[in-house]
């Protein structure tokens, strides 16, 4: 109990901390190019430790606002907050519509035999083999990036990997267009990431060890089988994920 209300304690240090700086530069105190005071003098700004200082600063990388450099500290790098993504889901139409509105980009794919943990994820046998893919998500206006994702198909449906190079439709619908399957169900769980492994941090275009939030969808087909899995971790500061759930009422 004492450690979840330090920690609670922590989080909202950070937070006014980050605020005020926010305001301070929004607000021009500090000018895009200036260097924000070091890591020791915020700490004794605002009294708190350079851990709780170091969170509200990748708190204003996430907004867009500074840029840090290994021995130079931490600059301006814009006064205006970073476009925020929110995207709203009420059914799997609603998926398919954010999946073609923004752009994919692949990085790299490979076969990767099926570990006992990642089994247990995939629905499979240990020991299968399987079609890995790794990707980034892009908004068309600007570029941003709004996900990095780890995808994983059943080894037949390769020619899905090839077809996605050249159309906007995500994989899931490209195996039920090629191979006349049907998904019946989409299994999905939303959880925090308190620090992103360095390498999924660098392609979200994060400082090392921010927070992010992961989403992992797994696509089932009509015969109870796995059609695709993927794991997506997106920017904490930047990205909301909405539902809308509708009451049924009796007569």
């Amino acid at each position: 109990m004492e450690r979840k209300a330090a920690a609670s304690a922590s989080t909202i240090k950070h937070r006014m901390i980050s605020d005020v700086l926010s305001g301070e530069i929004q607000g021009g105190k500090f000018k895009v190019g200036d260097l924000l005071p070091s890591e020791p003098d915020l700490s004794e700004r605002f009294g708190v430790s350079r851990h709780t200082v170091r969170a509200a600063l990748r708190s204003l990388h996430g907004l867009g606002l500074v840029t840090s450099r290994r021995g130079v500290g931490t600059s301006v790098k814009g006064n205006r907050l970073a476009a925020r993504y929110s995207h709203e889901f009420g059914s799997a139409d609603d998926l398919f519509q954010y999946a073609t509105s923004t752009r994919v980009r692949l990085l790299e794919h490979d076969e990767v035999v099926v570990t006992a943990s990642m089994a247990a994820l995939l629905h499979c046998k240990a020991g299968e083999r399987w079609w890995r893919i790794r990707t980034v998500r892009q908004e068309p206006s600007n570029n941003a990036v709004v996900a990095y994702s780890e995808i994983h198909l059943p080894l037949a449906y390769g020619s899905v990997i090839r077809q996605a190079k050249k159309s906007r439709q995500p994989f899931f619908s490209l195996i039920e267009t090629l191979f006349h399957e049907k998904i019946t169900d989409i299994q999905q769980e939303i959880s925090c990431v308190a620090r992103l492994p360095a390498a999924e941090a660098a392609h979200l275009q994060l400082p090392k060890a921010s927070p992010g939030l992961q989403i992992t969808r797994r696509y089932v087909g009509s015969g109870g089988h796995t059609l695709e899995f993927a794991r997506s971790v997106h920017p904490a500061e930047l990205f909301k994920y909405a539902m809308r759930l509708q009451l049924r009422h009796g007569a």
